[in-house]
């Protein structure tokens, strides 16, 4: 197989004057120096050794395609990947596994999904082979590729179970400097499937195995601060920014040192400080000086229109704006991510403009697109002010929830505090206690700057659950993705939970109770008088319901109890087909027996409760409105949850 154009041709067994040494001793020396972030220097001394040399060793093939992948030389990656077996039936099943991985990333950076799933199911057969106890790293990224590859393809729950995958893999590999890597690796994954605290984990984790001032160290210190920020852990955030950019400063002049500088805005914008943000960009721009980059540039100018936005310097923001469009327009691609970023930054230009219809028209098509994602909570944000300015209380609702939804699921802090104020005291007389619970949450955090944890101590036997421990070299995803709780005056809670944990009697607790009416907070021992007059009672905590003083478990119905809390909670507006496929779990709205299931469904929920009129069809207004199921109006019912999930 002759070797790709432009490298020198020669067969190596062994470097040159080192005949003695075996090949694996060779292969382990290259494992250490791409452990240690030396990718560029194994490129450089492996192409010299195979000076003169007619074929390439397949181990060492393997690694110089990563390094080739790993120091942005992708078409000579690629080159070099195309000029090798297309099935090495004489490679030794790790080497076999690790092309067919190498190949799979090039796939998925090029858009060629099918190609890079057949590359990861030959992966998987070469790896099935290996000898048993071997393959561990081999496996560790075949299922870091095997995420990136499903995100890529929106299939967010298989890059969830990859990433556990990865995870288990990870823990079972001896130590050493890789760690940093892989920890890196699994915390960019974390934070583009909208999981903060574990990616804050990951980087933690990268940042405790790396030098105190190295590159590694750097861009660990980097990552963690936009995780803690976007989870409103500003102070910590802001120390390991400002540590990033010390850092930089001394080994990492350039764009590297205007890197950590925009990373520091991103916090300080999060933190809901534009004006130490606007500094931040200062500061990044004197970095980088001359340099091109465009990336980094259309960056830093998007940040800025954000941060000048919220100030409220409309015309600053509309002329920053303007140049953002510009540098995104000299840029080929750019992350998913990154496009609904500039549509949240464009929509709230508009609205600190006082353009808010023309915020909305900008904002509305993407307000469920990447839902998950952080700055579609902001987005959300902005449709709900302007909706409000305009006097559409309705649609306000609706987004405020969604986003609130987004926040409760992922733990995210929204910026622009202040300005939704309105907005979180709407949220606090939703129907939905995940909606409330964050609001609360929010107005905790303007009262006293910083995000309680997401719950307390395990109380004295309280029941409440006690709370959850708080790849190699894809691109790490786009920082525009960066990044429950006091109890409000309000709402007539006390301003400190842990206080008013404290108060509770042994062995009681609080619960939020959801009736007709709303959420409402209430202790355990007050549980009967919140509920009484109602005929269905759900209880989330024991796993029962009551409907009409009769009993009934709902261990042997776990598939309906989330479908029957999701009608309680929107018991308004009911939910629809494809609403009630993902409340129930199981195939989805796109399966062949989607309509089927939702009837099948809707008649278990309607035997459960014993009525066939206590879940009526509706239909939404307009020529094409959806049909939706929602409890019937004189069903008089109660919700029981407890105050923290984990």
């Amino acid at each position: 197989m002759p070797p790709p154009s432009g490298m020198p041709d020669g067969r190596l067994s062994a470097p040159p004057g080192m005949d003695g040494v075996a090949m694996h001793a060779v292969t382990q020396l290259l494992d250490r120096l791409a452990a240690a972030d030396e990718a560029q220097f194994l490129v450089t001394w492996t192409e010299q050794m195979l000076s003169g040399r007619a074929r390439l060793d397949p181990a060492l093939a393997v690694r110089l395609l990563r390094a080739y992948r790993e120091t942005g030389r992708v078409d000579r990656a690629r080159e070099l990947a195309a000029s090798l077996p297309s099935s090495p039936s004489s490679w030794n099943p790790l080497d076999t596994a690790r092309l067919a991985i190498e190949r799979a990333i090039l796939c998925t950076i090029d858009g060629r999904a099918d190609h890079a799933e057949a590359e990861l199911r030959q992966a998987s057969r070469a790896l099935a082979v290996a000898s048993r106890g071997t393959g561990l790293r081999e496996q560790l990224d075949m299922h870091l590729t095997s995420a990136q590859l499903e995100l890529r393809l929106n299939r967010v729950q298989q890059a969830q179970a990859a990433l556990r995958l990865a995870e288990h893999v990870a823990e079972r590999l001896e130590d050493g400097a890789w760690r940093v890597a892989v920890s890196m690796s699994l915390g960019h994954l974390a934070m583009r499937l909208a999981d903060p605290r574990t990616a804050a984990r990951h980087y933690s984790t990268a940042l405790q195995r790396s030098a105190a001032r190295g590159l590694a160290g750097m861009r660990a210190h980097g990552n963690l601060a936009i995780a803690l920020g976007s989870i409103g852990q500003f102070d910590d955030a802001r120390a390991n920014a400002a540590t990033a950019c010390q850092i930089a400063g001394e080994i990492a002049a350039g764009w590297r040192h205007a890197d950590a500088y925009d990373v520091l805005a991103i916090v300080e914008i999060a933190s809901d400080r534009p004006v130490a943000a606007l500094q931040a960009l200062d500061d990044a721009h004197a970095a980088l000086g001359e340099l091109e980059q465009p990336t980094l540039r259309y960056q830093l100018a998007g940040h800025r229109t954000l941060a000048l936005a919220m100030l409220g310097r409309a015309q600053a923001a509309k002329q920053w704006l303007a140049k953002t469009d510009k540098l995104r327009g000299d840029l080929f691609q750019i992350d998913a991510i990154d496009e609904q970023d500039l549509v949240a930054t464009r929509s709230r230009t508009l609205e600190a403009c006082g353009q808010h219809k023309d915020a909305l028209d900008a904002a509305l098509p993407n307000a469920e697109r990447l839902p998950d994602a952080f700055v579609t909570g902001s987005l959300n944000l902005v449709i709900a002010r302007c909706s409000l300015s305009l006097g559409d209380q309705e649609t306000a609702r609706v987004a405020v929830e969604r986003a609130a939804l987004s926040g409760d699921r992922h733990g995210w802090v929204f910026p622009d505090r202040q300005q939704s104020s309105t907005l979180w005291q709407m949220a606090l007389k939703s129907g939905d206690s995940r909606v409330v619970r964050y609001a609360e949450k929010i107005l905790g955090v303007l009262t006293n700057g910083v995000a309680p944890p997401s719950m307390p101590p395990p109380s004295r036997g309280t029941g409440v659950p006690p709370p959850r421990g708080s790849f190699p070299s894809i691109p790490p995803p786009s920082r525009g993705s960066f990044p429950s709780v006091p109890a409000m005056a309000a709402t007539g809670f006390g301003a400190d939970d842990s206080s008013e944990f404290d108060m509770l009697p042994e062995g009681e607790t609080l619960i939020y109770v959801t009736t007709p009416q709303g959420v409402t907070r209430v202790r355990s021992s007050e549980m009967n008088t919140a509920t009484e007059g109602s005929t269905l009672i759900v209880d989330t905590i024991t796993h029962q319901l009551r409907v009409e003083g009769r009993e009934v478990s709902l261990e042997r119905r776990r598939a309906l109890e989330p479908l029957v809390v999701q009608l309680l909670r929107r018991a308004r507006e009911g939910l629809s087909a494809e609403e009630i496929l993902r409340a129930a779990g199981g195939p989805g709205p796109e399966s062949a027996d989607a309509e089927h299931r939702v009837r099948v469904l809707i008649s278990r929920v309607r035997d459960l409760l014993g009525d066939p009129t206590a879940i009526e069809r509706v239909r939404d207004a307009g020529e094409h409105g959806k049909t939706r199921y929602r409890l019937s109006p004189g069903v008089n019912f109660a919700l029981i949850e407890p105050l923290y999930t984990s």
